[in-house]
């Protein structure tokens, strides 16, 4: 048997089924489940009283809550594996669904519209009724005119047959009162001296009423509430009744209402209609209104105006006669629109259970040809019926095994091609300088992590003469071979113009080597290769540190709390032929710490696109600045690796110390 991992071995790939629910293994979650039922079991007998026994219930109810949830998720896993199941799930949940949620919503907003239509004709009339009166005892009291009782008689007469048992109070200043009907002892209101009209609550009976009070007199007007008063409001809606609020100060109730009828009658049944049919409910709606008390005018007391009815006796009232007649047509015209819903339901069903089996057919296969593959046989095709996605994805699959060898003779030269970046590597490697140069004021310490297999990142320090120092560090524009090939390019026109100094005898210029240098790259590189550069020369014997900047991120220099920035002298090196190149010099003293860096070190992101920051560089390497130099680097690709949560940056990430020790 092959090795899955060797190199040349084909690609092997396992599909796994979720196993059945009941394979499940029984995890920690279900033996705690299980540990704290006993519990609680053992508690509630041996100690029925005790306060673990709530505490251990609670634990079992979440516990077990969380057991149900994972059971029922490894349930629809299992059960939804298979295509054919999760086609007919998002049918069952984009057609059927949805169609009972508008039912169940047409259902709810008919009761809705039902019960606050019907509350609100019955309100509307009781309360016109009450304006009614009030209205008349506005209209009696003025036009009164001297002794003259003509306005309260011709009223009465017109009320009367609307509000059976009204009756009428009239006084005026130095006139007898009048009331109406003859023999009525009905008084005037006590404490009132304001125009008020609603329910009124007297000897414990509930009234409609109506009190009017100018400077030519007062009128009060009753009319005892009943049930056939109530009922007359909307004929035929249903059960209409007025229901009493408990409270101090008796019972109210209506005039036709016996000592023994329960004040919740408001619930029963007597008086609604019959359903027209199995959906059609009850409608039970109600509203409170304040009521007057005779003999306690500073107390509040409530009655509820309710309405007890069903949906479709609340839409006969609202219908004309005409609107009767026309009804078996509406319903006629409501079944055939039903049959045809039912017709195109089915028709779809039909459709979709076609369109299934077709996704279902085209999925198996390809999942069959995916198996053979798996064992190693390309030579596999599925068959394509049709001219669908799906078909087009059959012919993806068969165009797949075709290529999949090409495939593996492509990985083979990519393995070459890796083999060969591998060697690539190891020669950029030899191009670093091995050893670092003796030094009795410096010490020199450099690090590099390429992105890739090789790098566009360069540094470089070599003695120049016995009391200089040349000390380099370059970011190339890109990276992989053409950087890594720009870096080598870089590296020895460096050496080579450092050798002719050497050569000539003449002391290191740093700007004319840059400037050399830039000369060198522009006339031998395409346009679009460029670098930074960094080049200094330190001569032992003044401490003097003499360097050209050439586009490069400032060097940091740490002495004791402050930090030093030195210039930048000039632009890119390659770009431009002409360009000029100016010279620095910082006197470097002992115990100074000189930071070289590329912006592989400041500029990683982090998931939230901050980049790591010349500031932070600047706070790790003062929080371990005491520490020797290996330990700093380490301490500063740390911090970075931290920044962006990878131990792999997206650039070349190079670093150069150097410490002044004497």
């Amino acid at each position: 048997m092959s090795d899955p991992s060797a190199p040349n071995a084909p690609f092997r790939y396992t599909a796994e089924q979720p196993p059945h629910p009941a394979a499940m293994p029984f995890g920690r979650i279900e033996q705690f489940a299980l540990v704290a039922a006993i519990a609680w079991l053992g508690v509630s007998y041996f100690a029925p009283g005790s306060i673990l026994q709530p505490v251990l219930l609670i634990v079992l109810l979440a516990s077990g809550s969380w057991v149900a949830i994972r059971g029922v998720r490894r349930l629809v896993q299992h059960s939804v594996w298979r295509l054919r199941n999760r086609l007919l799930s998002s049918y069952l949940f984009i057609a059927v669904v949805p169609v009972l949620l508008l039912f169940a919503l047409g259902w709810i907003g008919a009761w809705v519209l039902a019960s606050q239509t019907g509350f609100y004709l019955v309100a509307a009339e009781f309360n016109k009724r009450i304006e009614v009166l009030h209205d008349s005892s506005a209209a009696v009291l003025n036009g009164a005119a001297g002794s003259s009782n003509e306005p309260a008689n011709r009223l009465f007469s017109l009320l009367n047959a609307r509000f059976p048992g009204i009756e009428y109070l009239v006084t005026r200043p130095g006139q007898p009162d009048v009331r109406l009907p003859a023999g009525s002892k009905l008084t005037s209101p006590p404490n009132v001296q304001e125009h008020i009209s609603g329910v009124l609550a007297k000897d414990g009976l509930l009234y409609a009423w109506a009190h009017h009070h100018s400077d030519k007199g007062s009128v009060t007007v009753v009319a005892p509430l009943t049930r056939a008063y109530l009922a007359d409001l909307i004929p035929g809606l249903g059960a209409i009744t007025l229901v009493d609020m408990p409270s101090e100060g008796g019972r109210m109730k209506l005039h036709d209402r016996t000592s023994d009828d329960s004040p919740l009658e408001l619930f029963s049944t007597r008086g609604v209609p019959a359903p027209a049919n199995f959906l059609d409910l009850q409608v039970l709606w109600g509203t409170e209104l304040p009521v007057y008390d005779w003999s306690s005018p500073q107390r509040e007391r409530k009655v509820v105006l309710g309405v007890h009815t069903r949906i479709a006796q609340v839409f006969r009232v609202l219908f004309s006669q005409k609107a009767d007649r026309d009804q078996p047509l509406l319903i006629s015209v409501f079944y055939l629109f039903a049959g045809l819903f039912l017709f195109f339901e089915f028709v779809a069903l039909i459709i979709g259970i076609s369109i299934t089996r077709t996704i279902t057919g085209a999925v198996h296969h390809l999942y069959e040809g995916t198996r053979r593959v798996q064992q190693g046989d390309f030579s596999t095709r599925i068959p394509v019926k049709g001219r669908d996605q799906l078909a087009d994805l059959s012919h993806s699959f068969n165009a797949m095994t075709e290529n999949l060898e090409k495939l593996l003779v492509v990985a083979k030269d990519n393995e070459r091609i890796q083999a060969d970046l591998t060697i690539a590597r190891e020669v950029q490697e030899q191009l670093y300088p091995r050893t670092v140069p003796p030094s009795n004021s410096l010490i020199l310490t450099a690090r590099l992590n390429p992105a890739r297999s090789v790098s566009g990142d360069y540094y470089d320090y070599q003695r120049v003469n016995d009391h200089c120092i040349a000390l380099a560090l370059g970011d190339v524009a890109g990276k992989g071979i053409s950087a890594a090939i720009l870096m080598a390019n870089v590296q020895s026109a460096l050496r080579a113009q450092i050798r002719h100094s050497q050569e000539l005898g003449q002391a290191c210029s740093t700007s004319s080597i840059v400037s050399q240098l830039n000369k060198h790259l522009h006339a031998h590189t395409t346009a679009e290769k460029y670098a930074t550069f960094y080049f200094g020369v330190y001569d032992e014997t003044t401490g003097i540190l003499t360097s050209t900047n050439a586009g490069h991120l400032q060097p940091l220099l740490f002495r004791g709390g402050e930090i030093i920035r030195l210039d930048v002298n000039g632009m890119v090196v390659g770009a431009f032929a002409l360009a000029k190149y100016d010279e620095s010099t910082v006197q470097l003293e002992p115990g100074d710490l000189l930071v070289l860096y590329t912006d592989g070190i400041t500029e990683p992101e982090n998931e939230y696109d901050e980049m790591f920051g010349e500031d932070r560089l600047i706070e790790t390497i003062q929080r371990v600045i005491d520490r020797p130099n290996e330990a700093i680097i380490a301490e500063v690709f740390r911090a970075v690796e931290q920044w962006i949560h990878s131990p792999d940056s997206n650039d070349d990430m190079t670093i150069l110390l150097v410490r002044r020790v004497a």
